[in-house]
């Protein structure tokens, strides 16, 4: 059973990375759903459950906190249906919390092992960090929407895939192979921003007709 669940949850997480990396920014509600789940369980493993990644929680059986998981993507689904503006804020915000994560472990390392804090100081600096990156995310989407959706998109996709295939984080070619894709998600995505501004540029502007014309020649008189 274990095993099946493994296998399932290595598929969702594979199509899922490849889908938000090569095409996150086009629908807005899937993106926000699955940046949600991502981040959400990256954040609930940390934090509560004391794993690594969010795949840990269904490694352990941590089925409440999975729970959530698949609450915080649905409700991030329905938002982003009605909501698009909002949709791409939180998606700002979600990202930027859990890009912070990177630095959770190193500052967690230096206060106790370094600086011998107690672990109370390690986890409240930690879940500073977190809220600050999520302030950087959320001012980033503000400035720059397009091209930080392809910066967001192209980071939660390479980490969807890289969890879903258990790749090391340290192996060197891990890092070859993560670069690679990165690079080919924003090529392609930014490839087809530049293509719809383009097209955008080059529609006709509508000339006034005939009768339009007559019809201020006589307001004039």
């Amino acid at each position: 059973m274990l095993l099946l669940i493994s296998f399932i949850t290595t598929f969702i997480l594979i199509v899922l990375g490849f889908y938000i990396l090569f095409a996150g920014r086009h629908l807005i509600w899937a993106t926000l759903g699955i940046v949600g789940m991502s981040a959400t369980a990256n954040l609930l493993a940390v934090l509560i459950a004391g794993g690594d990644t969010g795949r840990d929680l269904i490694t352990n059986q941590q089925w409440v906190l999975v729970g959530i998981v698949v609450l915080v993507g649905v409700i991030g689904v329905v938002l982003g249906k009605y909501k698009t503006d909002i949709a791409v804020l939180c998606i700002g915000f979600i990202a930027g919390a859990d890009a912070a994560l990177w630095f959770y472990d190193v500052s967690t390392h230096f206060i106790t092992n370094v600086a011998r804090q107690s672990e109370r100081s390690a986890y409240v600096t930690g879940l500073i960090l977190i809220l600050v990156g999520g302030i950087l995310g959320l001012w980033l989407i503000k400035k720059l929407r397009d091209e930080a959706l392809i910066l967001v998109t192209m980071f939660v996709g390479t980490e969807l895939i890289m969890d879903g295939f258990g790749f090391s984080p340290t192996s060197s070619w891990t890092a070859i192979v993560m670069i690679t894709l990165a690079l080919a998600g924003v090529l392609l995505q930014y490839a087809i921003y530049l293509r719809e501004i383009k097209s955008t540029e080059l529609v006709p502007q509508p000339h006034p007709s005939s009768l339009a014309y007559f019809q201020d020649l006589e307001l004039d008189l």
